[in-house]
């Protein structure tokens, strides 16, 4: 089993009410994914965080994650959200805790990178990672983009893939300061469907054992079966 080291962090109010459930979510999600990974992946513990912030998660959802490095995870709980009890008993919480695992064994080797083609890749290989684990076919952000858009994107993202700066958040969170906008979630639709198929043209591949896959190598086998056949709706 993974070894997660949970921490509440409750200065902006209390978590007692969703204790039980935190514990039970990160409790499966330490066995699944234990069970999943390689050795050298579940070989160091991860701290987990589990942060009480109003107004600081997905609305959607009313929770969010990040990871910066190998190990630590921060998960964000919105309980004020009206969104956040549903969203908590569909699972979103080890959904996103899976997400951002992946992003934690990735530090530890290639990174989670610096340029678009390298983004796209490990946040696809994340959302790709959390369908294995948990089931389901991704996330509302990885199925954002009209299919009228899609392939405008993707050849707009094919001239940015190598460049030494991109904007995230135009690409991840359609903003980008100025007349022209991207999509909303454009970047995690993109990488997720990417990754979707490299794993479609390599039937023995899996997330779980793609921590350390180089974003040129998924890019290299899978972009142009993404440019030719794959397409989004809304």
């Amino acid at each position: 089993m993974l070894d997660l080291r949970l921490h509440f962090l409750e200065a902006d109010g209390s978590l007692a009410p969703w204790r039980e459930t935190i514990l039970t979510d990160v409790q499966m999600t330490a066995e699944r994914i234990g069970g999943s990974v390689s050795a050298s992946d579940r070989s160091a513990p991860v701290d987990v965080l589990i942060e009480r912030r109003p107004g600081e998660t997905i609305p959607e959802l009313g929770l969010s994650g990040a990871c910066y490095r190998r190990g630590l995870v921060t998960v964000t709980l919105d309980p004020d959200n009206p969104n956040f009890e549903a969203s908590l008993a569909k699972g979103a919480l080890r959904k996103t805790l899976t997400h951002e695992l992946h992003h934690s064994f990735r530090h530890a080797s290639c990174g989670y990178g610096f340029r678009l083609g390298e983004v796209l890749v490990t946040e696809g290989l994340a959302d790709a990672f959390d369908a294995e684990i948990n089931g389901g076919d991704g996330n509302p952000w990885n199925h954002a983009v009209p299919a009228q858009d899609w392939l405008r994107l993707i050849e707009r993202a094919e001239l940015e893939l190598w460049a030494d700066g991109y904007n995230h958040s135009a690409w991840f969170f359609g903003w980008n300061g100025h007349g022209d906008p991207l999509p909303r979630w454009a970047g995690y639709s993109i990488g997720y469907h990417l990754v979707r198929a490299y794993l479609a043209a390599n039937p023995d591949a899996r997330p779980s054992q793609m921590t350390g896959t180089p974003a040129p190598e998924v890019i290299g086998r899978a972009w142009a079966h993404l440019k030719a056949g794959k397409s989004l709706t809304v």
